[in-house]
């Protein structure tokens, strides 16, 4: 029996399913990062491209509004002697586009995004 990701669903119901490896990596990335850095709530959010309605966005928002230092456009490459820290590097490479947005009302929190997928045919 094969499952399929929730994400790969979503991804397949839009005609999208080609996007499934990137996005479920870029998801994982920033999961992984609201997990393992963050306390309380954060939450996954999929959509189009800001820019592009060909791309997907993988969002995450989480409670606490501070930009993670390896996700900074100016930041420099990640520590190839430590044991982590890799994965927002990852993220930062491998994605089309890549932001963060800050949250200053009283819900708080951030917004770190990647988008997958450039413009179909071209």
């Amino acid at each position: 029996m094969s499952t399929v990701s929730p994400l790969r669903a979503v991804l397949a119901a839009h005609g999208r399913a080609e996007l499934a490896y990137s996005a479920e990596l870029l998801a994982s990335e920033l999961l992984t990062n609201a997990h393992r850095h963050t306390t309380g709530s954060y939450a996954l959010r999929i959509g189009p491209g800001a820019m592009d309605a060909h791309r997907v966005r993988v969002a995450v928002w989480d409670g606490d509004p501070k930009i993670p230092p390896g996700f900074v456009r100016c930041a420099p490459g990640a520590d190839v002697t430590a044991e982590g820290g890799r994965g927002l590097f990852l993220v930062r490479a491998y994605a089309d586009d890549w932001g963060a947005y800050t949250f200053p009302e009283a819900s708080g929190g951030k917004l770190l995004w990647a988008e997958c997928g450039g413009t179909r045919g071209g």
